[in-house]
C-alpha cells in the first residue's frame, strides 16, 4: 500500500537576534541586535551593523538561552566578504562555535534560513559604527502603549542609517525610544535629556517625552548627534510635545530674533515651547 506524503513548510524562525562580543550589546539579550525580515521572503533576515574583530557573534531565535540558535558548526568561522558560509542550527550541531570578521567595519548581513547560509559585505556607510537596524517608540502616547512588541518602528534613512524616522498617530501621554521590540524593560532606552528635551541620553533615569496634544506626528531620531524632533504634521506645523516637568515659552520672528509678546504686530511668528516649535499667526 503506497502512502502519499504531504510536505508542509513553515518559517524556520520568526526572528533573529545578534549577540556576541563582536556587536555593541555583547552578550546582553535585552540589547541584542534585531535582524529584519526581507520584504519578499520571511526566511531571509537582514541587518546593517558594526561588527568588531574583538570577538565572535551568533544568532538567537528567542529571548532566552538554550533554545534554537544559528551558529558556525564544528569550528569558529572567519567570514569572507561576499562569500556564503554555512549557518548551522543547534538542532543539527550542539557545538557553540561562532562567526567572526577579519576587519572591524559596518557590514550588510544576510541570513537565509532556507538555504542555511550567511553572507556579509561591507556596507556603503562607514562614517560611524552602526548599532541599530531600527528603533521603536513605546509609551502611553503611542498606538501600542507600553507593549514593547507593538512599538512603532523608526526606520533608518538609506543614506544616513544613524537617523531614524517615522510618522505616528500620538495621543496625549508619554513616549521613549526602545532598541529592541522583542525584549523587555532591561534593555537600554533612548530617553529625554533633562537639560534640553530636543536632546537624548542613552540609558540612565527614566525621563520620557510628553505629548500634550493628540495628532499625527513626524518623529526623527539622530543617534549620533543624540537629538529628537517631534513635529505635528498639520498645515500649521504646530508641535505639541513637551517634557512632563514644565517648559518655558519664547517667541521669535522668522529671522530667528527673540521677541516680547507685548511688542508683537500682526504677522507670522515662531513660538518655541521647550524643545518644540510652532508657527503662530498674530492678528
Amino acid at each position: 500500500m503506497a502512502l502519499a506524503a504531504t510536505v508542509f513548510t513553515a518559517n524556520a524562525a520568526d526572528r533573529l537576534l545578534i549577540v556576541g562580543e563582536a556587536v555593541w550589546g555583547v552578550w546582553s539579550i535585552d540589547n541584542s541586535i534585531v535582524m529584519l525580515n526581507s520584504s519578499d521572503n520571511n526566511d531571509v533576515f537582514k541587518a546593517t551593523v558594526n561588527l568588531s574583530t574583538n570577538g565572535t557573534f551568533k544568532f538567537l531565535t528567542t529571548t532566552d538561552w538554550g533554545n534554537l540558535e544559528y551558529r558556525a558548526g564544528d569550528n569558529d568561522v572567519t567570514l569572507t566578504e561576499g562569500v556564503a558560509s554555512a549557518l548551522v542550527s543547534t538542532e543539527e550541531n550542539s557545538n557553540d562555535k561562532q562567526f567572526r570578521v577579519s576587519e572591524t567595519a559596518n557590514y550588510d548581513i544576510v541570513c537565509d534560513l532556507v538555504s542555511k547560509t550567511i553572507v556579509v559585505k561591507k556596507a556603503a556607510y562607514q562614517s560611524t559604527p552602526l548599532k541599530h537596524t531600527a528603533l521603536w517608540l513605546v509609551g502611553s502616547a503611542t498606538p501600542g502603549g507600553w507593549n514593547i512588541a507593538d512599538g512603532t518602528m523608526l526606520s533608518p534613512e538609506a543614506e544616513n542609517p544613524t537617523v531614524f524616522k517615522t510618522t505616528v498617530d500620538f495621543v496625549e501621554g508619554e513616549v521613549k525610544v526602545a532598541v529592541n521590540k522583542y525584549t523587555g524593560w532591561g534593555q537600554t532606552f533612548y530617553l529625554r535629556d533633562t537639560t534640553d528635551d530636543t536632546k537624548m541620553v542613552f540609558g540612565g533615569d527614566d525621563n520620557k517625552w510628553y505629548i500634550t496634544k493628540a495628532g499625527k506626528y513626524d518623529v526623527t531620531v539622530d543617534v549620533v548627534n543624540m537629538t529628537i524632533s517631534i513635529t505635528e504634521t498639520s498645515s500649521t506645523g504646530i508641535l505639541s510635545a513637551e517634557c512632563a516637568s514644565g517648559v518655558s515659552t519664547a517667541l521669535y520672528d522668522l529671522g530667528g530674533n527673540r521677541l516680547s509678546s507685548r511688542t508683537l504686530r500682526p504677522g507670522c511668528y515662531i513660538q518655541k515651547k521647550g524643545s518644540y516649535t510652532r508657527k503662530v499667526m498674530v492678528k
